[in-house]
């Protein structure tokens, strides 16, 4: 999953690029009446590209200080293999430097992982890629009234050990969508390879994007739509434009003003919406969407809300083969339980 899809917020030219929680929001879409309704989720871990996700109570305010794994991606990543006792030690240091630390505490990879199990146990494809090791050991930051979660993050952000630093968002913030697909088409400015951008990883687990990408054009969304409707076991399609979606985003975030403030009508992607039939295959839709001129990228939902669990509950980065194997079809999740108690 990843936010090239929506144009990041305003920064340098090289622009820091990571997945932004407003692609995640607009991706959750529920039309109902006729009018689309824009739904919040989690996204990926954040950069100054990023927006925050929906105000939770401000004394709720938590951060996840997710640790170097042995398996952690040393080339997208600050990490150079798991975190060492040293490095732990240090970054307990820091963290306790933090200015509106209330509470911390650990949770080991052992227990994490078991709860990783419960909440997973009926995706067994899943449940066999990934091991004990693969889970980061973590740091559970409960952070007192009014202290912004964005300058925690950007305090630890990048410091040896570390891979990554995210606000908790709580797993039932968004309901499930009747949509199965969002198709996002390709922005001008756009951050995405699909687009024709190029990037580069910096090494603290964000991009820098050095040529920026095109927007689609009206010939390719007229092939991309022909695609849609043509393909067998597509029930329904909606075309969501740009004026649409900001307007339910604004709608949904009326309460989160510095979601508001950071997003304008211009970062909100053109998409198509896509009902399938209950026996429509949506892996191969999905795959070849993914490769047609003009689309930045094809999601199924299925797929988006259990990457956006695992991120946020267990920082795993998982590529979308190994979180939604071909023979899932359905769109349905179980009740994800109450978070991984911190040791």
């Amino acid at each position: 999953m990843d936010a090239g899809t929506l144009r990041p917020l305003r920064a340098p030219e090289r622009r820091r690029f990571r997945v932004d929680f407003r692609l995640v929001a607009v991706a959750a879409t529920v039309v109902l009446a006729g009018a689309a309704t824009t739904v919040g989720l989690l996204g990926g871990p954040g950069d100054e590209n990023r927006a925050v996700a929906a105000d939770p109570p401000p004394a709720e305010r938590k951060v996840t200080v997710f640790l170097c794994a042995k398996s952690s991606d040393r080339k997208q990543t600050a990490c150079k293999g798991a975190v060492s006792e040293e490095e732990t030690q240090e970054i307990v240091a820091k963290v306790r430097q933090v200015p509106g630390l209330k509470e911390m505490s650990y949770a080991d990879k052992s227990a994490v992982y078991a709860d990783f199990r419960r909440n997973f146990a009926h995706n067994e494809p899943l449940l066999a890629a990934v091991g004990v090791d693969d889970i980061p050991d973590s740091l559970r930051l409960t952070l007192m009234e009014g202290t912004d979660p964005r300058s925690v993050q950007e305090a630890l952000r990048g410091l040896p050990g570390i891979l990554d630093v995210r606000e908790v968002v709580p797993d039932d913030a968004t309901p499930p969508s009747k949509w199965d697909l969002s198709v996002f088409l390709c922005s001008p400015s756009s951050g995405m390879p699909s687009c024709g951008a190029e990037r580069k990883p910096d090494g603290k687990g964000s991009f820098t994007v050095t040529k920026e990408g095109t927007g689609v054009t009206l010939a390719q969304k007229k092939a991309i739509q022909k695609l849609i409707v043509s393909t067998p076991g597509v029930k329904e399609v909606f075309f969501e434009d740009q004026t649409t979606a900001y307007e339910n985003f604004r709608r949904l975030y009326k309460d989160n003003k510095v979601m508001l403030n950071a997003t304008k009508v211009t970062d909100m992607p053109q998409s198509f919406r896509v009902m399938l039939l209950p026996e429509a295959d949506w892996s191969k839709l999905v795959s070849r969407l993914g490769r047609e001129p003009g689309v930045s990228q094809a999601l199924y939902h299925g797929c988006l809300y259990d990457s956006a669990r695992l991120m946020n509950r267990y920082g795993l980065f998982l590529p979308e083969s190994k979180v939604c194997p071909p023979d899932r079809r359905s769109g349905e999740h179980p009740d994800p339980g109450p978070s991984p108690t911190a040791g």
